[in-house]
């Protein structure tokens, strides 16, 4: 069996191409300093700050929502001109 030289070749190749990598949860990677927010474990909380944090969770969630509906019903309001705008343009009926 011709097997344990290709593994050391493997292991020498592995080993020498080891470089410090960079994630984005180490202090020094992708992430800034004061944008990622405390852990929480749920599992410790008290009845009364698992409720404040579930409201706090629903209003964030009602708060993206309503931001999302406004930028789509611009983009709407603004796709629409543009198309009238180039029917109008052609001298051709939009009806």
């Amino acid at each position: 069996m011709s097997f344990g030289g290709s593994v050391s070749a493997m292991l020498a190749s592995l080993k020498h191409n080891k470089r410090e990598r960079k994630t984005r949860f180490n202090a020094n990677g992708l992430h800034h300093k004061g944008t990622q927010k405390p852990f929480v474990d749920h599992k410790k909380l008290s009845q009364i700050e698992e409720v404040q944090l579930k409201s706090q969770i629903q209003f964030k969630a009602k708060q993206h929502r309503k931001k999302n509906l406004a930028y789509t019903f611009i983009a709407f309001i603004t796709l629409g001109c543009l198309i009238w705008w180039l029917f109008l343009d052609s001298d051709k009926s939009l009806f």
